[in-house]
C-alpha cells in the first residue's frame, strides 16, 4: 500500500534534481561567456583609452566619409578572444577525456578570474591582449568542458547551456553599458566589478552535480584504457559497458568527424558573418550630432545584438530550424545589408533602424547555435556524443576566427 507514496515521492525528488540541473547549467553558460562577452564589449574602450594613455596618434579620418577609426581595429581584440579558444577546441577532444572535470573547471576558473584582473589593471595594449586571451582560455576550455559534460544528462541541459550564453551576451553587455554608461564607472573599473561572475561559475557547478558526471567519465576512461591495454595498434575494437559503446583508438574518433561536417560548415559561415559584422563594422558605423557618443553607439550595438542572441537561443524549445544551411545565407545578406549602412550612415534617419538590423543579426547567430547542437544531441548515437559535442563545437570558434583576420585590413582599407 506504501508503494505509490514512495513512488510519487521519487518521482518529485528526480523533478527537483532536475529542475536544479537546468538551472545549473544555465548558470554555467551564463559564467562562461560572461568574460568573453565583456571583453568584445569592450574591445573599443580598451583600444581607445590606452591609445590616449601611451600617446599614440590616431588614424586620420577618412576624409570623404568621416569615419571615426581607433588606430587598430576592434578585430585584434576579437582574435585575442577567439585564436586560444580555437586552438584548444581542436586539439582537446583528442586528450581531453584524460583530465578529470574537477581539474578541467579549476583551471576555467582561474583563468576567468586572471582575465578580468589582468585587462581591469593594465596599462599596455600588450598586457590587455593577453588578459583577453585568459577569458578566451576560459571561454572555449568551459564551452567544450560543459558540452561534454551535458552528455551525461538529459538533452534538455543543453537548451539551458544554450539559453544561459545567450543571456551571457545581453547581461555581460547590458552590464558594461550601465556600469560605463549611466553609473559613471571608467572602463577598467566596470571589467574589475565582474569579479563575482567567476564565484558563481563555481556555485553552479556545485548544482548540477558534476562529482557524478566525472565518476562516470572515469569510469569510461578506465573501460578505453583497458580495451587499449588488450588490442594492438592495427585493430579497431570497440569495447561495451552496460548500454555505453566506448571507441577503442584515435583513428575511430578522427572517423567520427565527417558526419559532423553538416553541423558545422553552416555554423562556421554564419559565424564568419555575424563577427566580421561586429569587429569590423559595428565601429564603423557612427551617428553624429545625438546624444550617444561613439563608443556608447558602439557598446549599444553590442547589447541589441546580444538581446537578438538571448531570445534565439532560448526559443529552441517552442521553434526549431531543420535546415540549417538557410541560416548563412540570411546573415550574408546581413552583411551586405551592414556595409550599406558603413558607406551610408548619413542617410539613415536613425540609429535605431540600425540597432532593429543588429537585433535581427543575433537572432539569425543564435539560433544556428542552438539548433546545431540541438540536433547533435538528438541525432547523434549516445555513444559518441560526448566526443561530437566537443568537435562541433571548434564550427563557431573558426568562423570567428576567419572573420577577425579579415576585419583587420578591412578596417584598415576603410580607414585609410
Amino acid at each position: 500500500m506504501n508503494t505509490y507514496p514512495a513512488g510519487n515521492e521519487l518521482r518529485r525528488q528526480e523533478k527537483i534534481k532536475r529542475i536544479i540541473e537546468i538551472v545549473g547549467f544555465w548558470f554555467l553558460g551564463l559564467c562562461n561567456n560572461f568574460g568573453y562577452v565583456v571583453m568584445l564589449s569592450a574591445a573599443h574602450d580598451i583600444l581607445k583609452q590606452e591609445e590616449h594613455e601611451n600617446s599614440t596618434v590616431p588614424v586620420p579620418h577618412n576624409s570623404t566619409n568621416q569615419f571615426d577609426c581607433n588606430s587598430i581595429s576592434t578585430g585584434a581584440i576579437l582574435l585575442a578572444d577567439i585564436l586560444p579558444a580555437l586552438v584548444i577546441k581542436v586539439s582537446a577532444p583528442f586528450f581531453m577525456h584524460k583530465i578529470i572535470y574537477n581539474i578541467r573547471f579549476a583551471l576555467i576558473v582561474l583563468f576567468a578570474a586572471g582575465s578580468l584582473i589582468i585587462v581591469g589593471t593594465s596599462k599596455i595594449v600588450a598586457l590587455s591582449l593577453f588578459g583577453v586571451a585568459c577569458a578566451s582560455i576560459s571561454s572555449g576550455f568551459g564551452e567544450i568542458t560543459i558540452l561534454q559534460l551535458s552528455s551525461f544528462y538529459s538533452k534538455h541541459t543543453v537548451t539551458a547551456w544554450s539559453s544561459g550564453t545567450g543571456a551571457a551576451g545581453l547581461l555581460g553587455a547590458l552590464s558594461y553599458a550601465a556600469l560605463t554608461g549611466p553609473i559613471g564607472l571608467t572602463p577598467k573599473k566596470a571589467i574589475l566589478v565582474l569579479l563575482f561572475i567567476p564565484v558563481l561559475q563555481v556555485i553552479s557547478y556545485i548544482m548540477i552535480g558534476a562529482s557524478t558526471a566525472a565518476s562516470k567519465q572515469q569510469q569510461y576512461q578506465q573501460i578505453i584504457d583497458h580495451s587499449r591495454g588488450d588490442t594492438t595498434d592495427d585493430e579497431d575494437d570497440k569495447v561495451v559497458s552496460g548500454n555505453v559503446q566506448v571507441l577503442g583508438n584515435k583513428p575511430s574518433r578522427l572517423q567520427l568527424v565527417k558526419p559532423l561536417l553538416k553541423y558545422m560548415i553552416p555554423l562556421t559561415l554564419v559565424y564568419f558573418a555575424e563577427y566580421l559584422i561586429n569587429q569590423g563594422l559595428y565601429e564603423l558605423i557612427y551617428f553624429r550630432g545625438i546624444s550617444l557618443s561613439h563608443a556608447s553607439q558602439y557598446r549599444w550595438y553590442s547589447v541589441t545584438y546580444q538581446i537578438g542572441v538571448f531570445i534565439s537561443r532560448s526559443s529552441v524549445i517552442l521553434f526549431r530550424i531543420h535546415h540549417l544551411w538557410l541560416l548563412p545565407i540570411i546573415q550574408f545578406i546581413n552583411m551586405g545589408f551592414f556595409f550599406a549602412c558603413v558607406y551610408r550612415t548619413a542617410f539613415i534617419p536613425s540609429i535605431w533602424l540600425v540597432f532593429g538590423l543588429v537585433v535581427f543579426e543575433g537572432l539569425i547567430g543564435g539560433g544556428a547555435y542552438v539548433n546545431t547542437f540541438f540536433k547533435i544531441s538528438e541525432e547523434i548515437p549516445e555513444k559518441d556524443r560526448e566526443f561530437s559535442m566537443g568537435v562541433a563545437s571548434v564550427g563557431d570558434s573558426f568562423g570567428i576566427t576567419f572573420a577577425g583576420l579579415l576585419s583587420i585590413p578591412l578596417h584598415n582599407a576603410i580607414c585609410r
